[in-house]
């Protein structure tokens, strides 16, 4: 995510350079993105807003390096109506874009879409907790999922897991 990240920001792919850092940063799907508006975020220390598939209302901290990035942004843009909307491109094309943004980057034969920026953040938060239960069980909450063993199917850790069985290098060395 981020060789795409990079490739957008020095490309001014404006839109979507957006949608991949608010979606890493805030774990939301893009039916969640798709509604926010520069007014939601623009001097905001934390954003509010009613999920679409859980019907919930949501606060998600921003972080200040994130609003600052997102100001320039606004103000490189031409500073449009705080009233309209920072992701105004349908799912289809953002998942054809990024796959050919991808490709671009040197990013091949993986499943790449809109949803993965969801799961980066996921497994990005295993990871810096040291990959945990414990973290795995928050995840689990945020993304509301049943069990933990979803998240583990969701994040694709098990396989990861027993990938790393087999990385017994000195087992029969005399």
């Amino acid at each position: 995510m981020k060789k795409i990240n990079k490739y957008l920001h020095q490309n001014e792919l404006w839109t979507y350079y957006i949608l991949v850092r608010l979606g890493i940063s805030t774990a939301l799907r893009y039916s969640d993105l798709s509604l926010i508006k520069w007014k939601d975020i623009l001097g905001k220390e934390k954003l509010t807003l009613k999920e679409k598939k859980t019907g919930k209302v949501r606060e998600i901290p921003l972080p200040n390096e994130l609003v600052q990035n997102l100001t320039s942004i606004y103000l490189k843009i031409g500073s449009p109506n705080q009233d309209d909307k920072l992701i105004t491109i349908t799912i289809r094309s953002i998942n054809k874009q990024i796959k050919i943004y991808a490709a671009k980057c040197g990013i091949r034969g993986k499943r790449i879409s809109s949803h993965s920026f969801r799961k980066t953040f996921g497994r990005e938060v295993w990871k810096r907790n040291n990959f945990s239960e414990a973290s795995l069980v928050k995840l689990s909450q945020l993304f509301k999922h049943s069990s933990i063993s979803i998240t583990r199917i969701y994040l694709s850790i098990t396989k990861e897991e027993i990938d790393n069985l087999f990385d017994i290098q000195d087992l029969f060395v005399y």
